[in-house]
């Protein structure tokens, strides 16, 4: 065991303990926020009289490499994978996560594969399906 090597890390792990440098990281983000995965999408969810609305950001991402399935009648599974448009050689600074990733949303209202709408527009998935709003009729004989 290196002895030297422990007494740098008490003295790192001091430093930060006296000026309160954990207290001050989760100031800016929870706990659970360290442990989420940084190759999540982002959506948006819309809803008029007849329709759910689902807006997803895909940049970079082909049609081909794309996979949207409907695991139940409430869950969207959406995977795929980022493409950069440059080799890392390349690379300077990034910031946007390249790679594979999946998303599950839940979706506002129970649907069905086959009236689920899609449509990949300048790196934003268009997802649309009819809602199902029972109307209720009045009988006049009652």
């Amino acid at each position: 065991m290196n002895i030297e090597k422990i007494r740098k890390w008490l003295e790192i792990t001091n430093e930060y303990k006296q000026n309160d440098f954990w207290s001050n990281v989760f100031k800016h983000k929870g706990p659970e926020q360290f442990f989420e995965s940084e190759n999540k999408i982002i959506y948006d969810l819309y809803q008029d009289e007849e329709y759910n609305f689902i807006i997803v950001e895909v940049p970079g991402v082909y049609e081909e490499e794309l996979i949207i399935q409907l695991i139940s009648r409430t869950l969207l599974l959406i995977k795929g994978t980022i493409t950069p448009v440059f080799p890392s050689q390349m690379e300077i600074s990034r910031e946007r996560y390249y790679g594979e990733f999946e998303r599950i949303i839940q979706l506002p209202e129970p649907t069905e594969s086959h009236l689920l709408k899609l449509q990949l527009l300048n790196g934003l998935l268009h997802v649309s399906y009819p809602r199902q709003v029972e109307t209720i009729s009045f009988n006049k004989g009652l």
